[in-house]
């Protein structure tokens, strides 16, 4: 049988745009300022933990991952709130050579404090590939283990109370009110008590009941204020 049209640019053209069942893998690095999201478009034969090696300062956000992509396609990734939600690059083509380093394909800069963002996967033509509603936790790390940051804060309160020196108390309602944390009433209600003990334990429990973002605010500024006490509370 003479085969006559099978020519080698068609051969190499239907390896690079042929498609292959994919997994978006997320990773998600919390932080005060400006927390971001690593998104990973690999075949679906990549092992998750392969990826999470080489992102241990992240949590991987497990989300349902599957989709179908073409290996050579340029693919954009959209979120919700674009105009405070920053992706780079603007878009990028899916390779076949994925590894060891598996860096990100896209990387999003999210505002501080957003609890959830939906995540859009385009190929060209505005062809929508995979699209998820995205949750969001902000973590952070004491001896290895993740725990949410309203969770860690409530574990060290007691001796918050006991330890801190009534300087700090007062450069830190400073800058939770410069934070946008407690408004001027609150904090001239905490100045205004006599005991340090009970000034102190005011301040914690009136962030702990304003959530995440508020503690992860008052966990950064007890680190920048006073570094022996936040690495005697094991903040660092």
């Amino acid at each position: 049988m003479d085969i006559t049209d099978l020519s080698l640019w068609g051969l190499v053209s239907s390896y690079f745009s042929s498609s292959v069942e994919g997994q978006v893998l997320l990773f998600h690095k919390p932080q005060l300022r400006k927390p971001t999201l690593n998104v990973h478009l690999l075949p679906v034969n990549v092992p998750v933990t392969e990826v999470e090696k080489l992102q241990r300062a992240c949590k991987y956000i497990q989300i349902p991952s599957n989709c179908l992509l073409t290996c050579g396609e340029i693919y954009k990734l959209c979120c919700d709130s674009a105009e405070k939600n920053k992706i780079q690059p603007s878009e990028e083509r899916f390779r076949r050579d994925y590894g060891p380093n598996y860096h990100p394909t896209f990387q999003v800069i999210l505002e501080a404090g957003t609890e959830d963002v939906e995540l859009r996967l385009l190929k060209r033509g505005d062809e929508e590939v995979w699209i998820r509603q995205v949750p969001l936790t902000d973590t952070v790390l004491i001896g290895g283990l993740e725990v949410r940051a309203v969770e860690q804060l409530r574990f060290v309160r007691c001796k918050f109370v006991e330890k801190v020196s009534e300087p700090t108390i007062k450069c830190l309602l400073d800058g939770l009110l410069q934070k946008k944390v407690v408004n001027n009433y609150e904090k001239d209600s905490v100045k205004v008590i006599a005991e340090k003990a009970d000034k102190a334990r005011a301040i914690i429990d009136m962030v702990l009941n304003k959530g995440t973002f508020a503690c992860l605010t008052m966990k950064t500024l007890l680190c920048e204020l006073d570094q022996c006490l936040s690495s005697e509370l094991g903040l660092n």
